[in-house]
């Protein structure tokens, strides 16, 4: 009798034990996940970490676990590497799958960074294994509430949203089904706003979406965070300001409410106001270090780059192992016009740096800090290796062929320019600066034809018309003596005086130059033939304006023999 009473008091108590097990398990779930969307990465790191520990079959945990890393990623693109979060992720997914094989999350997760990846297929078969584990007519003995088959499909949905994948027939059905199944969920409608915020650019359905979330879950900040940064896209600054200041009255903890309002602050001018907001963040994000570099993103963001590279020197003082600081203050130091500076910085990021984390932009800003040195025989290279790594930026093409114009490489660069113009990129002033290349070149054919076709885009470009002129100058025949018989330049010339009048100090150069040429041409026509008294006329004419624009100049001198002559021959 004794022995039965006491297996009941001990059947009673673990009765009463085992659900507040349950509940508090849930409750630290919740949390991690909403320190997770917090940003406090590091606490919401040791809570997973500690959840597995003491529930090491349940494969929500694992799921949402490397949800948190590829969080972490989008909350750090510039300071986190992709390839390591996503194999972080990945690895807790099939951790997950092993562990608890009839739960459909972690396929969720595997499924999603494919939908990362933009394999939409590989996406596909594996949420067509969570799919497997839902109650169907051939799976009659599974198990499983509509609400959590919703919550399935909703997360897979997200990771569409996240990735910018722009498969909306597939979000949509996700979308629709889980709103058959439990229509009362607040995320199904937060992931709806997202999916017509982000990939469809609807702002109307998107905040009709985030407004039904809030109206179901009133007390969280994402979906009111949502609709600031909504209204912060549309330009709507003090809309945005109002949200933002509702998210932090509504929950003080939410570290992004805090990120957004600093950088909407910073751009109206407020720094004081917009500094507090993220000393706030900061103080909120526990990993304080990768907090600051997310307030650097920020200030880049917003060009504050002097500002930049004061946190980024706080952050050496208690962390100089981060590679990526040495590529920060080398961005920031080019921006600042510290060249100097920002040179051994991007050196050395490089040369430390992994070959999978060193981006196109790495190598564009290294040859960027180069040119400005005037160290332009390693500047080419390095802008042309930017551009082998993103095929997209053809304006390197265009920077590397100016760098090598400036050691006289012209050969190089007219072959960079004529690759750009071949594949249909070329801008008008590749145009122009082919043209010149032609004129170095002594092609003066090419030359002319360049910069005509420059002449056409950009008519109001003085220099354009200058640089024709003294190619058509180069094309002129000329007798035995030199004087001038074709006069190709005349019209160019002629147009270039027409242009520059409105400015005349600031032309200076290019009227004497003008009027020193067809006086020139005028004169060979009158020496070629004296009988023409009006080409006399003409090149006195222009002569006497040449000397007019800059009497000091030594051609003045040179030509006042001629000019005294054609004064007597035209009396």
């Amino acid at each position: 009798m004794i022995r039965v009473t006491r297996t009941v008091v001990v059947v009673v108590a673990l009765l009463l034990f085992f659900p507040f097990i349950t509940a508090t398990h849930s409750q630290d779930l919740k949390e991690a996940i909403k320190l997770t969307k917090s940003e406090q990465f590091k606490k919401a790191s040791s809570l997973f970490k500690a959840l597995i520990r003491q529930t090491p079959a349940d494969g929500d945990i694992y799921y949402f676990y490397g949800r948190y890393f590829m969080k972490k990623f989008m909350s750090d693109t510039l300071n986190t590497s992709y390839v390591e979060m996503a194999d972080s992720a990945r690895m807790i997914f099939e951790q997950g799958v092993k562990q608890d094989p009839a739960n459909p999350m972690n396929y969720v997760g595997l499924a999603g960074l494919h939908v990362v990846n933009k394999d939409l297929p590989k996406a596909q078969a594996e949420y067509a294994k969570a799919a497997a584990l839902f109650p169907s007519k051939a799976n009659k003995q599974i198990k499983m509430e509509p609400g959590r088959q919703a919550r399935v499909m909703v997360e897979m949905a997200e990771w569409y949203a996240v990735a910018n994948a722009h498969d909306t027939g597939t979000v949509f059905t996700l979308l629709r089904n889980a709103e058959k199944l439990d229509n009362k969920y607040p995320e199904l409608y937060i992931v709806k706003g997202d999916v017509y915020f982000y990939l469809l650019n609807d702002g109307s359905k998107a905040i009709s979406n985030y407004n039904m979330a809030q109206s179901l879950d009133p007390k969280s900040p994402e979906a009111k965070l949502r609709v600031g940064m909504l209204w912060m896209r549309a330009r709507q600054y003090t809309n945005a300001l109002n949200y933002y200041q509702d998210v932090v009255k509504m929950d003080s903890t939410f570290a992004p409410a805090y990120r957004e309002l600093g950088s909407l602050l910073a751009r109206a001018g407020r720094q004081d106001d917009a500094k507090k907001n993220y000393i706030k963040f900061l103080q909120l994000s526990t990993d304080n270090t990768s907090a600051r570099k997310q307030f650097v993103n920020t200030l880049m963001d917003l060009k504050f780059y002097q500002e930049a590279i004061n946190q980024l020197n706080e952050i050496l003082k208690v962390d100089n192992a981060d590679n990526d600081v040495n590529r920060a203050l080398a961005y920031c130091y080019f921006e600042t016009q510290q060249y100097d500076k920002g040179l051994p910085y991007i050196k050395k990021f490089i040369a430390q740096a992994k070959p999978e984390k060193v981006r196109a932009l790495d190598y564009a800003y290294y040859g960027r800090l180069l040119s400005k040195l005037k160290m332009d025989s390693l500047a080419s290279e390095q802008l042309l290796k930017a551009y082998t790594l993103d095929t997209s930026k053809v304006e390197l093409i265009s920077e590397a062929a100016l760098s090598y114009t400036r050691i006289k490489k012209y050969d190089k660069a007219m072959e960079q320019y004529e690759r750009k113009i071949k594949m249909k990129r070329g801008v008008p002033m590749d145009y122009y600066n082919l043209g010149k290349v032609y004129y170095s070149l002594q092609d003066y054919v090419k030359a002319d034809t360049n910069l005509a076709i420059f002449n056409v885009m950009q008519p109001d470009y003085i220099q354009g018309f200058a640089w024709r002129a003294r190619t058509k100058s180069n094309l002129d025949q000329k007798d035995p003596k030199g004087f001038n018989l074709s006069g190709f330049g005349v019209p160019v010339y002629e147009g270039l005086i027409q242009k520059t009048q409105g400015d005349t100090v600031k032309y200076m150069k290019e009227r004497f130059e003008s009027f020193d040429y067809l006086a020139f041409y005028h004169y060979s026509q009158y020496m070629h033939d004296q009988k023409l008294k009006d080409e006399a006329e003409k090149a006195l004419f222009y002569y006497l304006r040449m000397t007019a624009v800059n009497p000091n100049d030594e051609k003045v001198t040179v030509v006042k023999p001629v000019i005294d002559a054609l004064k007597l021959k035209v009396r």
